[in-house]
């Protein structure tokens, strides 16, 4: 039985060395003159890559964002997405509502916003390729953007916001600011992120935090906190309705910046009564 199994393998090794060295001898020579085989590598979406050699267009060895990046510049582009931003590049992000047409303003290296574009809610690079690309800064003017999608280490500020909703997905470390006022907010995190609404007035909000990551909100009638894992929720009102459900190192922080109310101090003991004199 033993020599039976050795005889398959070794029957599967030269089946596999005799399919490769077929594969070279018919691709090899145009995948060289393309600039060499790549097995597998990642885009700039974290997804897996798979191309046999690597068609960029580039000299062996040279990407285009090897060396200088270019000098500053800025770049405007039209908004074509609705009520949600999806950002799927490193960014610092202005969010502005703001009557008129709606329009996307790119900054940093040229040769990195020239590959720059807008695609349906998305805000993405053009090329899907491995290579390490500067950090941008984008500002987005538009009248009625309510949901954000932020990942990775991007940073979102919220400004002059005035909607009925605001719905907020946040993974890795992103940081959101918001200021403004609107009647819900909806909160969807995972990761170690971190969310500031102390300055966005707000009638309710839904939290739902998984990981280490932190919610700063001031909603004034109700609060519904779901918190798994190390989180922390900090309130700075006291809504009437207050539901929470906490498992694991979880916080609910309420009134300011302590974690919790210190405890109170114990009464001193009564003296007892003296005894009569005999």
């Amino acid at each position: 039985m033993i020599r039976v199994l050795f005889m398959i393998a070794i029957a599967g090794f030269v089946l596999s060395v005799g399919s490769l060295a077929a594969a070279v001898a018919i691709g090899g020579p145009e995948a060289v003159a393309r600039g060499g085989w790549i097995v597998a590598g990642k885009d700039w979406g974290d997804r897996w890559d798979w191309d046999w050699d690597n068609d960029i267009g580039h000299r062996r060895g040279e990407s285009r964002w090897s060396g200088d990046f270019g000098p500053q510049a800025t770049r405007t582009l039209v908004w074509s997405g609705a009520d949600k931003l999806d950002v799927d590049l490193a960014a610092d992000i202005r969010y502005v509502q703001a009557d008129g047409p709606p329009t996307v303003t790119v900054t940093g290296p040229r040769k990195a916003i020239d590959e720059v574009i807008v695609r349906g809610d998305s805000l993405r690079y053009d090329h899907h390729d491995a290579q390490w690309r500067p950090r941008l800064t984008v500002v987005l003017r538009a009248p009625n953007v309510s949901r954000f999608d932020i990942s990775g280490e991007n940073t979102l500020a919220i400004e002059s916001y005035r909607q009925k909703t605001l719905r907020l997905d946040v993974s890795g470390l992103a940081e959101v600011t918001a200021v403004g006022e609107t009647e819900d907010v909806d909160i969807d995190m995972s990761g170690k992120g971190d969310v500031d609404l102390g300055a966005l007035k707000a009638r309710g909000a839904n939290v739902d935090i998984s990981g280490a990551s932190k919610a700063t909100i001031a909603p004034t009638d109700w609060a519904k906190l779901d918190i798994s894992g190390a989180g922390d929720v900090r309130l700075l009102t006291n809504p009437p309705r207050l539901e929470t459900d906490v498992s694991g190192a979880g916080k609910v922080r309420q009134g300011g910046p302590s974690a919790s109310p210190s405890p109170s101090a114990s009464p001193s003991p009564s003296p007892s009564p003296k005894a009569p004199k005999p």
